[in-house]
């Protein structure tokens, strides 16, 4: 019997392109956004209509069928043998579908909301055959929408998160966190547009249920071949808790990925030869490791936890993760300040472990917490952002500059705020280096839209002004910001964390009123971190 991948798919045979003839589907197909035909005897249907000819002619003629936007045609449910208790969400589990039902009546139907906000029919792939109906609704929804808002502009061919749909079936866990993710994707925005979410949780944490127990069982068998995957799976239950509220167990995912991290980059470090598949998955690998890092180094900014790993040992990796997946990272922060974000909390964290009242302690601190402060204020985020490779052709540079200047700028705040006194005491929030840091802030944003597809990258920054701000017209114009990424912004979808965000800034704030009311000058970093916050702010 001849091997069915001796020859390229029929996809990149057709385009006269190298495929990598990964099984049981190409991954530069997934990757592009295409299907993949396979590599076996291609079937065509005998009974599809006309594309040439007169009866081609004749059907295009016929008008086309109105059909509501929240009216999918749910596909028919037959339930193979396949389809047994391994399903990560069984068809009578769920009552998805009685929202689709409930769409398609007109008394219900809203004309202000997108079909978005309803589960489409789920894939018609063969690859997904042994899945059950209401699991491949919830990948369609990753595959269409929750990939989209993991990038900075989704481009179909370059989106390294697709690579992962024709994984799922080869990897049960990469599936049940899959559908865990886009469950609690789609139940926060309709909860927001007031529709029923109740369903949509169930399945989410049921699958994240059933995620946790295959992980497990795959991290004790792990491999280095499927080191990826469980990255992967790994990194998006830190997602799955940006998406429900930013208040989740974060810390403990993160910290689980960084041992996996470290293990994939000494394999690239020695010079060790990938195979094929580790090839193929290069790109999420690092998509996916820059994510994992981004949310260790701005968590530590709100927690104050040290920030402990490859950043003491491998200081140079961490800027080149970064910097390889920087094309696709929504934060548009230049990997030089999140290094030097990085470098910060170390000494914060490691400062604060010195005896209090050491005076010398203090100045030393001081100096090499000054010293990354003016590194920060001189990066060149221009010359940055014109020099990313892959950026789509629409994308916005003149947007990514306003940006990296908010983020340069917030860097520096952060920097400031942790800086011990002069005379040894804990830090304060009282200088004029901070107005003028938060109104460098504010007037950056200010030249990205609210509307703009890369307002989702803003949020860190936009919070550090507004925590740190007195002024109330800037205070509202952080909220209002903030609001416009939760709602508003046709290219964002409402993730849990930005509420968070919002909320807290409120918290500061009458906090900070009350310490006003006693004449007092806390510094709100500070106290934040000794309340014992860890909330994720991204």
């Amino acid at each position: 019997m001849s091997n069915p991948t001796a020859k390229g798919c029929h996809n990149c045979r057709r385009r006269r392109l190298r495929c990598d003839r990964s099984v049981p589907t190409c991954l530069k197909c997934s990757a592009n956004g295409d299907e993949c035909l396979g590599y076996g005897t291609l079937l065509r249907w005998t009974n599809v209509p006309a594309v040439k000819g007169k009866l081609a002619s004749q059907l295009r003629s016929k008008p086309p069928s109105k059909q509501t936007p929240l009216t999918p045609s749910p596909e028919p449910v037959v339930k193979s043998e396949a389809e047994t208790e391994e399903d990560i969400i069984s068809d009578d589990q769920s009552l998805v579908i009685s929202h689709i039902k409930r769409a398609e009546s007109p008394a219900s139907s809203r004309p202000d909301l997108e079909s978005g906000f309803t589960l489409l029919p789920g894939l018609l792939d063969p690859l997904f055959d042994q899945t059950s109906s209401i699991s491949r609704c919830y990948i369609r929804h990753f595959s269409t929408t929750v990939c989209r808002d993991l990038v900075s502009i989704d481009q179909d061919t370059h989106n390294p998160f697709r690579i992962m749909v024709p994984l799922i079936q080869q990897y049960k866990y990469l599936q049940a966190i899959v559908v865990a993710t886009s469950a609690m994707h789609l139940a926060t925005m309709r909860r927001y547009h007031g529709l029923p979410a109740q369903q949509e949780t169930v399945d989410a944490f049921a699958a994240k249920g059933k995620a946790i127990r295959l992980l497990r069982a795959a991290i004790e068998n792990a491999t280095p071949g499927n080191q990826t995957t469980i990255l992967a799976a790994i990194v998006f239950f830190v997602n799955l808790d940006l998406i429900d509220s930013g208040k989740g167990v974060w810390e403990t995912h993160v910290k689980a990925a960084e041992t996996l991290i470290s293990s994939l980059h000494r394999q690239t470090r020695g010079g060790q030869k990938l195979n094929r598949e580790e090839s193929s998955l290069a790109p999420l690998a690092d998509v996916i490791a820059a994510d994992c890092l981004t949310y260790r180094i701005l968590g530590s900014t709100i927690t104050g936890h040290a920030v402990e790993g490859f950043g003491d040992q491998h200081p140079i990796d961490v800027l080149s993760v970064l910097q390889r997946a920087q094309a696709h990272s929504y934060h548009c922060c230049p990997p030089t300040i999140m290094q030097t974000i990085l470098h910060a909390s170390q000494l914060c964290a490691h400062g604060s472990k010195l005896e209090t009242g050491n005076d010398d302690n203090s100045l030393t601190l001081r100096s090499m917490l000054a010293s990354l402060f003016a590194r920060a204020r001189e990066v060149d985020v221009e010359g940055w952002v014109h020099s990313i490779q892959g950026l789509s052709p629409e994308d916005d540079l003149n947007a990514r500059v306003s940006i990296a200047s908010a983020h340069r700028a917030a860097a520096c705040l952060y920097i400031a705020l942790i800086m011990p006194a002069p005379d040894g005491g804990e830090p304060v929030s009282i200088s004029p280096i901070y107005d003028e840091l938060v109104a460098q802030i504010l007037q950056n944003l200010s030249n990205v839209p609210i509307e703009h597809v890369l307002l989702k990258g803003t949020v860190w920054p936009t919070f550090m002004a507004g925590a740190q701000t007195d002024n109330l017209g800037w205070r509202e114009d952080c909220l209002k910001r903030l609001d416009a990424v939760w709602t508003t912004n046709t290219h964002v979808c409402p993730w849990g964390y930005v509420r968070t965000a919002m909320e807290m800034l409120q918290q500061i704030w009458r906090s900070k009123e009350a310490d006003y009311e006693g004449k007092g000058r806390g510094n709100w970093l500070h106290q934040l971190r000794n309340s014992g916050g860890s909330a994720l702010i991204v």
